[in-house]
């Protein structure tokens, strides 16, 4: 189970950073509040795996609950470093990549 969380964290994470720069480089950067809308998702799916989990690990030692309580730590760090991130690859890639389109003119 708590690889599966570790993966959602992971996954989770490249899904916001990929769909937060696309949605941004295509739409313009007022659609990264998309991106926002994705990670609060996550973060709440992440909360709601922790609560159900923190439930069913009621016989094991109190260093197994830090441990499981730190790796959902873990996942909304990643969640929220990846939107971060996202924001940051946009400003690099429009301060330093140009791209021009170029129409050939009706005339030749």
């Amino acid at each position: 189970m708590i690889e599966f969380v570790i993966l959602l964290g992971v996954i989770g994470g490249w899904i916001v950073v990929a769909s937060t720069l696309f949605l941004m480089l295509a739409l313009g950067q007022i659609w990264g509040l998309i991106g926002v809308f994705l990670l609060v998702g996550f973060i709440l799916v992440n909360h709601s795996l922790k609560a159900k989990y923190m439930s069913t690990i009621v016989d094991t030692t109190p260093k197994a609950k830090a441990i499981a309580a730190h790796i959902f730590e873990m996942n909304e760090l990643i969640l929220l470093s990846s939107y971060i991130a996202s924001l940051l690859l946009y400003e690099g890639i429009q301060k330093y990549v140009e791209i021009i389109i170029k129409f050939p003119h009706a005339l030749g």
